[in-house]
């Protein structure tokens, strides 16, 4: 069991596209939150063209210390955000010294208020990976439509059986893990960098029997009507999530050969990242 340290730094990784009326109140409010604590923010942008660059830029000269961006050019349609967190994953266990590594979405559907005691889970050793899931007892999820939920749960059941019941939540993407659990999943070759990516790195994690630890949380949807999602994409996370329980349950995850700043070692991915 890790020795509780409170020097240590943590490390935020935030993909965003298009959150110029977000992304100021959420770094406003993580900063709330950390003000005590050592942090700095990776925010990975993917092309946005609404203002959330130069918003970013002038932040950026701000807060030197604190707040690093990654700009990203995207070729390929859909979401992106596991590639997106790859990338301020390897970027943060290159350039800084943070023990604790945290993901949250950059649309405030998370709550920067529960940073601390998550954050202290991990400092302290009680486990090595803790996720903020929407389906513990005491969890909260506003604003999110009726038929938006059913289909949450009903994916999350499916994967649950494919995979492991000892998670229940497999998709929400506010996570915090030990820098020992980041080097996992950076030596491990992903194969998804669309969000099926938030399970394919459970089911690592699960394999190299590290120890994953769910709190409750308040998930606030944002813009998520069921007409914005499509069957195809549906079909195309089945045909994934089976694949990564083949891999889980069977051929074990392959090692990834040398990391590259410049995107994801085999995704098959066309990005150019720059600082």
């Amino acid at each position: 069991m890790r020795r509780p340290n409170r020097d240590e730094r943590v490390f935020i990784s935030l993909p965003v596209l298009n959150e110029v009326e977000n992304i100021i109140p959420l770094l406003d409010r993580i900063d709330g939150s950390l003000a005590a604590r050592p942090y700095v923010v990776c925010v990975v942008d993917d092309g946005s063209r609404d203002g959330t660059v130069d918003l970013l830029q002038r932040r950026e000269i701000d807060a030197p210390d604190s707040l690093h961006v990654l700009y990203r050019t995207k070729t390929r349609r859909g979401s992106q955000r596991g590639g997106a967190l790859l990338t301020a994953l390897e970027w943060g266990l290159r350039h800084t010294d943070c023990d604790v590594f945290v993901e949250m979405d950059g649309d405030l559907s998370h709550c920067p208020e529960e940073l601390p005691a998550a954050v202290d889970l991990v400092r302290d050793g009680v486990c090595d990976v803790v996720i903020a899931s929407k389906f513990a007892s005491r969890s909260r999820v506003t604003n999110r439509p009726f038929g938006r939920r059913f289909v949450s749960r009903a994916c999350s059941a499916a994967v649950r059986a494919l995979l492991s019941r000892t998670v229940k939540d497999y998709s929400n993407g506010f996570r915090f893990y030990t820098r020992e659990a980041a080097l996992v999943l950076a030596d491990t070759k992903i194969r998804y960098t669309s969000p099926i990516y938030l399970s394919e790195a459970v089911a690592i994690w699960l394999r190299a029997d590290l120890r994953i630890h769910e709190v409750s949380t308040t998930y606030v949807g944002r813009n998520e009507g069921i007409s914005k999602l499509r069957v195809i994409d549906l079909v195309k996370a089945a045909i994934a999530v089976f694949e990564i329980s083949l891999r889980y349950h069977i051929t074990g995850f392959a090692p990834k050969g040398a990391r590259v700043l410049t995107g994801v070692a085999g995704s098959g991915e066309n990005y150019s990242v720059r600082k």
